[in-house]
């Protein structure tokens, strides 16, 4: 008898599950240490699930009530979930809420500073900067970044995030670290946690449904069999690229904003760029 023919490949289905797990653990270790319940997050999931339903359903014309059974179709969630969680959405707030916050003065003007040249020796290292007085200071810095709010409390900000170092005797302001990261501020973490995945992983969704107009920048590389004195020669070669992509980003964003003003163009855009590392052990591999 001939050969049969082979069978057709099957087709190697998206492994969302996995995805779902490695999002999942990090997030519930994360309500774990802030003490947040698990149903809790557990809601927050299934409005979105509810919203994500809404946003495919925009444009289907199906009425209110059809539009309940759809969702609680796709989703998978019973029909009386779905209706309590968009009845809630419809229902008004209890008390007007506050508007989404922008990055903090304080954080502006940490960016200003490490982003500036003129604010760096020859060799690149950021220099202290005298507290007042005309530039370059702190507070011509910070008087740059916004005029309603004081320099002394933004100093007294950046201080108690310890971000700065002023020293009373010679009345100057020194950077503690070149990257943001406001040890002493939790609130403030937990928020560039939320800002930075968020938008990284909304744009790493985008890329993979084909939502987007263009693809989102999302590029990373692997290397493994690396030892600690690696790890710190990358850390090292990492913290370098950054600044420079600082720099360089913040100095043409600030151009393209003043070109748009100028040029009077509908300016309703944004777009955030960052970096990123994570190290951690390898898995263990079959027989070591």
């Amino acid at each position: 008898m001939p050969p049969s023919a082979p069978e057709p490949a099957p087709t190697h289905a998206p492994d969302i599950q996995g995805v779902a797990d490695a999002i999942a653990l990090p997030l519930a270790r994360l309500a774990m240490a802030h003490g947040v319940p698990c149903d809790v997050v557990v809601q927050a999931v299934e409005t979105a699930f509810v919203r994500a339903a809404q946003h495919m359903l925009k444009d289907s014309g199906l009425p209110a009530h059809r539009q309940v059974s759809r969702i609680a179709t796709a989703t998978g969630m019973g029909r009386r979930e779905v209706a309590r969680i968009v009845e809630a959405q419809q229902a008004p707030p209890a008390s007007p809420s506050a508007p989404p916050l922008p990055a903090t003065w304080a954080s502006e003007v940490f960016t200003r500073w490490v982003s500036d040249r003129s604010l760096r020796t020859a060799r690149g290292q950021l220099k202290p900067l005298k507290r007042a007085g005309e530039a370059p200071s702190f507070e011509a810095l910070a008087r740059s970044v916004t005029q309603h709010v004081h320099p002394r409390s933004l100093l007294d900000e950046l201080c108690r995030l310890g971000l700065v170092h002023h020293d009373p005797e010679r009345d100057t302001v020194a950077l503690l670290n070149e990257a943001f990261v406001p040890h002493g501020d939790q609130a403030q973490m937990v928020d560039l946690l939320r800002d930075n995945v968020g938008a990284h992983l909304e744009g790493a969704v985008a890329n993979v449904t084909g939502d987007g107009a263009r693809p989102h920048h999302d590029q990373a590389v692997l290397g493994d069999e690396l030892s600690e004195a690696s790890l710190d020669i990358l850390r090292e070669h990492v913290d370098r690229v950054w600044q420079q992509l600082l720099a360089d980003t913040v100095n043409l964003m600030e151009r393209c904003i003043e070109d748009d003003r100028e040029a009077g163009r509908l300016a309703r855009k944004r777009m955030r760029i960052g970096l990123y590392t994570y190290e951690d052990d390898m898995p263990p591999t079959a027989g070591s």
